[in-house]
């Protein structure tokens, strides 16, 4: 039996392309299960793909050394090799002194799957999250 969590954009915001490519996956998912019957589905391009599934403890999640804005993350969807930077924190600082650049790099060699909405965070609030390769 399947079971399928869907989401049409993140959280904190929603890209209308997003939404309607999504929309497009689930109807054409659907329509390959044989669970709906639609002009134009399933659609022949994605007769081939292929699902690859990993386990959740492959998931590693990123939070911030320090507080800061974010700056230099990489994209959604990139694959980044072990030592090459995820992004960088601008850290403002209590002390009168100039702010402090701290880059945060990958631990291994990941796929990035989720990055947060928000480029102001604070220690340890959440950054991004990637699949180990």
């Amino acid at each position: 039996m399947e079971a399928w969590t869907l989401e049409l954009g993140s959280g904190m915001e929603m890209n209308p392309q997003s939404v309607a490519n999504g929309l497009r996956g689930i109807k054409n998912y659907l329509a390959s299960k044989g669970l709906l019957k639609l002009d134009g589905f399933p659609l022949a391009e994605t007769a081939n793909h292929q699902v690859i599934f990993t386990p959740k403890n492959s998931a590693i999640k990123y939070y911030a050394p320090a507080g800061g804005m974010i700056q230099n993350r990489v994209q959604l969807g990139s694959f980044v090799k072990k030592g090459d930077r995820l992004y960088q924190i601008l850290s403002f600082n209590k002390n009168g002194e100039f702010p402090s650049l701290v880059d945060v790099c990958a631990e291994s060699d990941v796929f990035i799957f989720d990055v947060s909405t928000n480029q102001s965070v604070n220690q340890g609030e959440y950054v991004l999250s990637v699949m180990a390769d």
